[in-house]
């Protein structure tokens, strides 16, 4: 139970809300009985200085430290450990009664990743792209490791590459070259290249389309790891599999990074395991960018969530015809209930009393055999919805990317309520934001429809539901 002697730990970012590191650090304090608590804070970088006081103020025992301020924040700490020093980068804070020290649990995390995958790093030609926090980590334990590195970095912020070149060339004495991230850097320095690794955010949820290195670069051989965990397999990793490449996910680093800030906060040894294992569950069994397994359960059905615009209703209708199941509409359900449009529920009774019709229209469907369900964009919010459609429904999550999206709803401003009347690009972009976990932790299967026919998802689902 929380109470006043619980210790508070947590992450700031901008954004935080696709961060697993919640899930994963509280059920590592519930399974060891430590009374701690794990937050998420979104942090933007004009109240960064602000925030950091706070964990003073509040006697917050411990903070992650993730984009954009691995690098901003140092100069309001009292301290660094000598890594943390030597990488400039800071991804973790332990307070000891007032007294801010910064960490670095990155490099660390990485080299162990790599390890378990038994890639040596030494003596290797590697191309890391990015220069930002997680990449200095990176540079640094790569370099002590005795790899030959290059770093590419986007035009904008080339400088931030040429002093990180600087650094490790300095720490390592090996000339390390820094260079603009573009198609031709990127085809000249991956020739002679052994390993690539991808500290960037490109192909981060809910981007999740895009990669920073082109297919055709892609060869047997090539060791291409990619920091980015949501989705564990990104649109880079999938491609290089393809290619016949080697590759590494970003889920064993952030287990370890976050393991060894877990025993700097508490004193206490990690249960990696139960980390690991939460973090595979939040992300919904693991979404590998197409098809994830729904285990054992013995079901009938078929429910389908996502945002708007992701093709739920348009994807469901051609896939009951082809299992030969009933299509139930959820958000038809809820007019019918009503006697009146989801938009004019909105308007005269409010979101609220919205969710309210939304979970009863959801129990009265939930435990029906053999049908498809198409339910509402926000079922998702409610984990009693999600408890009651996977009793007797596997569930899948059609996904889509924030342009997709924006392209699929254009002109439906009248049923769309929730886009409000401003930017309908950045309000999709921060709804989707804040839902894409919630998404994730509730599906069975996941499918990228962004670039997909109806026909395609459908019969992807269907080759998904045999593999049960």
């Amino acid at each position: 139970m929380i109470s006043s002697e619980t210790r508070i730990c947590g992450l700031i970012g901008d954004p935080v809300t696709h961060s697993v590191s919640p899930v994963m650090h509280n059920a590592a304090f519930d399974f060891l009985g430590l009374d701690y608590i794990y937050l998420p804070f979104a942090v933007t970088k004009d109240r960064l200085a602000r925030a950091v006081d706070g964990v003073r103020g509040m006697n917050i025992r411990g903070l992650n430290v993730t984009i954009p301020h691995k690098v901003a924040v140092i100069p309001f700490l009292d301290g660094l450990e000598p890594l943390a020093e030597r990488i400039g980068a800071v991804n973790t804070i332990v307070n000891d009664e007032g007294v801010l020290t910064g960490h670095n649990t990155d490099a660390a995390g990485f080299l162990k990743a790599l390890l378990e995958n038994a890639i040596e790093p030494g003596d290797k030609q590697v191309v890391l792209l990015g220069a930002g926090g997680a990449a200095r980590a990176i540079a640094f334990a790569l370099a002590e490791k005795g790899a030959r590195l290059t770093i590419l970095n986007r035009k904008q912020e080339l400088d931030w590459a040429v002093e990180l070149a600087g650094s490790v060339s300095s720490f390592s004495g090996r000339k390390v070259k820094a260079l603009e991230l573009n198609e031709p850097n990127l085809k000249a320095a991956l020739v002679p290249a052994d390993v690539v690794v991808n500290a960037t955010s490109v192909g981060m949820s809910p981007n999740d389309g895009q990669s920073p290195v082109f297919r055709e670069l892609l060869r047997p051989g090539l060791v291409v790891f990619d920091i980015v965990y949501s989705p564990v397999k990104t649109r880079l990793l999938s491609e290089a599999e393809q290619a016949g490449a080697v590759t590494v996910n970003g889920l064993d680093m952030l287990v370890w990074q976050g393991a060894l800030a877990f025993e700097l906060w508490t004193g206490a040894k990690a249960p990696v395991k139960v980390m690991r294992d939460e973090v595979v569950r939040a992300l919904g069994g693991i979404s590998f960018g197409g098809v994830v397994g729904a285990g054992e359960r013995k079901t009938t059905s078929v429910a389908l969530v996502g945002f708007m615009g992701a093709g739920k209703t348009a994807v469901g209708r051609v896939l009951a015809e082809k299992l030969n199941k009933e299509l139930i509409e959820l958000d038809s359900l809820i007019v019918e209930k009503a006697g009146k449009s989801i938009a004019r529920i909105f308007d005269q009774e409010g979101e609220i009393a919205f969710r309210q019709l939304e979970m009863e229209v959801t129990r009265e469907v939930a435990g029906r055999k053999n049908q498809v369900i198409a339910c509402g964009g926000g079922v998702v919010l409610n984990k009693i919805n999600i408890d009651r459609l996977k009793a007797e429904a596997v569930v899948v999550y059609l996904m889509a990317s924030p342009e997709a999206i924006q392209e699929r709803v254009a002109g439906d401003a009248e049923v769309r309520p929730l886009l409000g009347d401003g930017d309908k690009s950045l309000a999709i972009r921060e709804l989707l934001a804040f839902r894409q976990p919630f998404y994730r932790r509730a599906a069975d299967i996941i499918i990228d429809t962004s670039k997909m026919g109806i026909e395609a998802v459908a019969e992807q689902i269907i080759a998904g539901l045999k593999k049960e």
